[in-house]
């Protein structure tokens, strides 16, 4: 068993004129104005893993979310504004629930001194999802774009490598999560594509250093068969990380720090930044030699 914790933190600013600000444009001449939101965003993620045999494994992964927002209003010119009317696009405002859990086998084996893992798997819809946020804001109607899961069953697929050379080690893993179907919204994701490669190595004692490099793409989110251009249009992020480990019993600690050296935004209008991602891990192993593998999710 596993625990990792991921917190957060991104900034989004994007301008917004009538009629999109709201019914408030039929009542008066609303000018444009900006909304500047900061995200606060962490994950607290359980993964129960079994050994069937020594080569043969069951995973299951539980994540909790929280998303918490706090918005500012200003003119074009930054000029901070006070509504005297709800927004109905944004709130501050703190959110928690359960993501999609994952469930995967996999399957490990040796070539020669290389560890493999593979692994076949599925979420499983049980995370909060929204109405159509983009229908609703045309209808002039309060609506919510934070969901904590996508309300389908979608695939997922995963293969790493590892090796040691005495106190040494390293790993490349790859993973994709498909969306192949729209949920009952009309919503469908889009498709996850990860992969990265680490080193680690003593530093004194038990602890332990690890760096690594971690590449993600993220293709168009899709309404009603539609990529909206005011939503989730893709992306790829390049991170760089490192942390320390250190081991206390049966239970490794680990922390580690990835930040975003290269972030490809497609047809964004605003800012969607985060300065990086702070990682807490605390895992412990309890099917002995049965228990192959290990959780390649980035």
């Amino acid at each position: 068993m596993s625990l990792s914790t991921l917190v957060t933190s991104v900034h989004v600013v994007h301008p917004s004129e009538c009629p999109d600000i709201g019914p408030i444009c039929q009542v008066r001449d609303e000018p444009p104005q900006l909304h500047d939101q900061h995200f606060t965003v962490a994950e607290l993620r359980a993964t129960l893993e079994h050994g069937l045999t020594d080569a043969l494994g069951v995973e299951v992964q539980l994540p909790l979310r929280l998303s918490s927002t706090t918005v500012r209003f200003t003119a074009l010119d930054g000029t901070p504004l006070v509504l005297d009317y709800e927004n109905i696009h944004h709130r501050n405002e703190t959110l928690f629930g359960l993501g999609d859990p994952w469930l995967l086998g996999r399957y490990a084996w040796r070539l020669g001194g290389v560890g493999l893992t593979a692994r076949l798997g599925v979420t499983v819809p049980l995370g909060g999802t929204v109405e159509n946020p983009f229908a609703l804001g045309e209808q002039g109607l309060a609506h919510q774009h934070v969901q904590f899961g996508t309300g389908t069953v979608q695939p997922l697929l995963g293969l790493d490598a590892s090796r040691t050379w005495g106190a040494w080690g390293g790993r490349v893993w790859g993973q994709a999560q498909l969306s192949l179907v729209e949920n009952r919204f009309g919503y469908q994701s889009g498709n996850r594509f990860a992969a990265g490669v680490s080193a680690e190595g003593p530093v004194v004692g038990a602890l332990r250093f690890f760096v690594g490099a971690d590449v993600v793409n993220e293709q168009p989110e899709r309404w009603d068969g539609l990529v909206q251009q005011d939503g989730n249009l893709g992306r790829t992020d390049v991170l760089a990380g490192a942390g320390l480990a250190y081991p206390l019993g049966r239970v490794r600690l680990g922390l580690n720090l990835r930040v975003p050296v290269y972030q490809h935004i497609i047809g964004h209008h605003g800012q969607l930044t985060y300065p990086g991602i702070l990682q807490l891990t605390a895992g412990s192993t309890f099917g002995g030699e049965g228990s192959a593998g290990s959780s390649s999710r980035n």
